[in-house]
């Protein structure tokens, strides 16, 4: 990794997949670092959700989960995307450390989440504000705290930021938007602003943040 976080070279390659619809196995592309500068088509793919995905001949689509390491070298940012739960993590967070990268660091378990990470980063919006901002909008709905709301689009003209919340199946996607001056808010809130060895900032890390915030203020 220590190579790939300086160098910033793509890593292109394929793998035996087999298709989970019909069962034939075929070998598909996966690319597991992404720099923006040195190779833009893959940050375009992965927005579009066309990056790392199996188009089989029998019509089905599948996301294929793989280790991916995203460089913004302009932000001088780093994501990395890393499946395998607790453990994995763990040693991506240890990679990370003994890199010796600066700038923005974060890990996230899924290429979708690493989607909405870029997103965000493209915006100039800040995530840890983000998931705050998350994790107060559903508490608004009532009992919704574990449906998934996603980040759209932030609207600087009309004040708000628009999200995607899905049903509590995961389904059925509605558009909805809130005020940006309540992000803004959270954002001047230092005091919430994650450390730089935090790098896994998700819904969980946003519960805690939320419940320390509320429990300060009274």
């Amino acid at each position: 990794m220590k190579a790939v976080l300086s160098e910033g070279v793509p890593i292109v390659g394929t793998a035996p997949v087999t298709c989970p619809a019909c069962g034939v196995e075929q070998d598909a592309q996966l690319v597991q670092s992404i720099n923006t500068q040195k190779d833009p088509d893959h940050k375009t793919k992965l927005l579009a959700g066309e990056l790392n995905v199996l188009a089989c001949a029998c019509g089905k689509r599948t996301q294929l989960a793989a280790e991916v390491l995203f460089h913004d070298p302009i932000a001088d940012y780093f994501c990395r995307v890393v499946p395998g739960g607790d453990d994995a993590m763990a040693h991506a967070a240890e990679l990370f450390r003994a890199s010796g990268a600066t700038g923005g660091q974060r890990l996230v378990p899924t290429l979708n989440a690493l989607v909405e990470k870029v997103k965000l980063l493209d915006a100039g919006l800040e995530d840890w504000a983000i998931e705050m901002t998350k994790v107060l909008l559903l508490a608004s709905l009532g009992n919704e705290i574990d449906r998934v709301l996603l980040f759209h689009a932030a609207d600087p003209q009309a004040g708000v930021i628009q999200w995607v919340l899905f049903d509590e199946e995961g389904r059925k996607p509605e558009l909805m938007s809130s005020s940006l001056a309540a992000y803004e808010k959270l954002v001047v809130r230092t005091n919430a602003r994650p450390g730089a060895r935090e790098l896994r900032i998700d819904r969980a890390w946003a519960v805690e943040a939320v419940r320390q915030m509320i429990s300060n203020a009274n």
